[in-house]
C-alpha cells in the first residue's frame, strides 16, 4: 500500500482567468471583506483522480482593446507547447524596457500574461465562513504562496543543521497544515508573506460525519480518502488549458492590433511570432482555412509536475519562442496500484 503515499520528490504541474462571481468550487481568502484581513487554517492535498495533478499550473492572458473598451481573458497556446504569440510579445517587452520604458508601460497598461497555481485544499478551520471547514475546495494561487511551498521541499540549510528535512506539503502522511494569513497590500494586491506552513509534520485528517479520520497506510483509510475525495473534491477539468477556437484567434489579434500603439512594436511581434496563423491575421490576410501551425520541437501536450518559483517560470527574455520549460513532465509513481 505504500505507493498510494509515495510522492515525487519534484511533485507539481501547468491554466486561469479572473472570476468576477463568485465560484463556490475556489477557496478564495478575500480579505476585502472581513476588517482587510482574512485568517484560515488548511491543508494542501494531491489530486486523488488524477495521479498526474497535485498541482496544475496554467499561464493565461488579459487584453484590454481600447477601441471597443473591452478586455478578453484567454489561456495562452504555450500551456500546450504550441507557437504563443503572447509569449513571443512578453519577450519583445522585456527586451524593450530599457530602451523604451514609456512604451513598454504603454503597452503593459493593455496587456498582462501571468500564470497561476491550481490546488485542492481541505479546509481546517476558517472563522469568515462557517460553512467553509470540512470542505475540499480548488485554491488558485501564485509565487508567494507557490514559493512557500518550494522552501518545504527544498529547505536551504545551507549545510549548517543536520535536522533540516525536506517535506512534500501534499504527502497525506507527512505533510504540514497550512496557516493562511491574508492582508490587503494595495487596493487591487493582497499581501500573503504572513502565511507560512505549521511546524508540526502530521498525517492528514478529515471529517466524515462528524467522525475525524486520520489517514493511515491501510487500505480501509485509503479507500475511504478516496470516496470523500470523490464525492467532495469539485472537477478541476474547467480550470484547465482552453485551446483557441477560429474565434479566439480573430479576437485576440483583433485586441492585439487596438492594444499596440506603436507599428514598429507590432511589427516586431508580427517578425517573431512563430504562429503562422497569427502572424497573418495581425497582417490582415485573409485566410480560408486556419490551421494551428506547432513548432518542429514540440511534442504532444505534456503538463508540468513540478514546483518553481515565479522567476524560474519566465521564458528567457533573450529568446523570442522555444518549448515551454515549465511544462515537463512528472508523475506519481503508480499512486493507486495497489487500490
Amino acid at each position: 500500500m505504500n505507493d498510494f503515499f509515495n510522492l515525487p520528490e519534484e511533485s507539481t504541474s501547468s491554466n486561469s482567468g479572473y472570476e468576477k462571481k463568485t465560484d463556490e468550487k475556489i477557496y478564495d481568502p478575500n480579505p476585502d471583506n472581513y476588517g482587510g484581513s482574512y485568517k484560515s487554517i488548511f491543508r494542501f492535498i494531491p489530486d486523488l483522480r488524477n495521479a498526474n495533478r497535485p498541482q496544475y499550473t496554467k499561464y493565461s492572458a488579459k487584453i484590454w482593446n481600447p477601441i471597443l473598451k473591452k478586455s478578453i481573458i484567454v489561456d495562452c497556446p504555450s500551456n500546450e507547447n504550441k507557437p504563443s504569440v503572447l509569449w513571443t510579445l512578453s519577450t519583445i517587452l522585456g527586451k524593450l524596457y530599457k530602451e523604451e520604458p514609456t512604451v513598454v508601460k504603454e503597452i503593459n497598461e493593455n496587456f498582462s500574461r501571468w500564470f497561476t497555481h491550481h490546488s485542492y485544499v481541505y479546509i481546517i478551520k476558517d472563522p469568515q465562513v462557517e460553512t467553509a471547514p470540512g470542505s475540499i475546495k480548488i485554491f488558485k494561487y501564485r509565487a508567494q504562496v507557490n514559493d512557500l511551498i518550494d522552501i518545504q521541499k527544498n529547505p536551504d540549510e545551507d549545510g549548517l543543521l543536520d535536522t533540516v528535512q525536506s517535506i512534500n506539503p501534499f504527502h497525506l502522511l507527512k505533510g504540514k497544515d497550512f496557516l493562511c494569513v491574508v492582508t490587503k497590500k494595495t487596493k487591487q494586491w493582497r499581501d500573503w508573506t504572513k502565511c507560512k506552513f505549521m511546524d508540526e509534520v502530521t498525517p492528514f485528517r478529515f471529517s466524515v460525519k462528524d467522525t475525524e479520520v486520520t489517514m493511515k497506510d491501510d487500505p480501509g483509510a485509503i479507500n475511504l480518502l478516496q470516496e470523500f475525495f470523490d464525492k467532495n473534491a469539485p472537477s478541476l477539468d474547467e480550470y484547465i488549458h482552453q485551446p483557441w477556437t477560429d474565434e479566439t484567434y480573430k479576437d485576440v489579434a483583433e485586441a492585439l492590433k487596438a492594444a499596440i500603439p506603436y507599428k514598429n512594436v507590432l511589427e516586431m511581434v508580427i517578425s517573431e511570432t512563430r504562429d503562422e496563423k497569427m502572424k497573418a491575421l495581425l497582417r490582415g490576410d485573409s485566410i480560408s482555412t486556419p490551421t494551428d501551425t506547432v513548432s518542429s520541437e514540440t511534442t504532444s501536450p505534456t503538463p508540468e509536475f513540478f514546483s518553481t518559483s515565479e522567476d524560474s517560470k519566465k521564458e528567457p527574455i533573450a529568446t523570442a519562442e522555444s518549448a515551454d520549460p515549465s511544462l515537463e513532465k512528472d508523475e506519481y509513481d503508480d499512486i493507486f496500484k495497489n487500490l
